[in-house]
């Protein structure tokens, strides 16, 4: 499914609330490459799709990681991509491999290497 404007539009508006109640649950997954593998499918899905809103938001929108706030900042975009790619590569049992662009395109490739049960 994409991201259509009204979604980003909401996204650029609210970026800390939106990614905290996307994110929040998946905190242990987001730090442990190996708690992500062991994620269902359309939790890691639900991650990557998120991190594809943060990488729009970033482009269009120079909305990213911002250090000098304190109270509520951004967790940063390429920690975020990062934590994906490395996860999705333990799930699949592959070498991690990031080649740009949108992180659900990276993620079914990843995927579709899969040498997993």
């Amino acid at each position: 499914m994409g991201i259509d404007e009204k979604e980003l539009a909401l996204a650029r508006e609210h970026p800390r609330g939106i990614e905290r109640r996307t994110l929040l649950r998946y905190r242990e997954a987001l730090n442990d490459a190996a708690a992500y593998a062991r994620l269902p499918a359309p939790d890691r899905d639900a991650i990557g799709r998120w991190v594809e809103v943060r990488r729009l938001l970033k482009e269009r929108h120079a909305l990213d990681h911002d250090a000098s706030n304190l109270a509520d900042p951004l967790l940063p975009y390429a920690e975020l991509r990062a934590a994906v790619i490395e996860g999705e590569a333990r799930a699949a049992g592959v070498e991690p491999r990031d080649e740009g662009g949108d992180i659900r395109d990276a993620v079914r490739r990843i995927r579709s290497q899969s040498r997993a049960g």
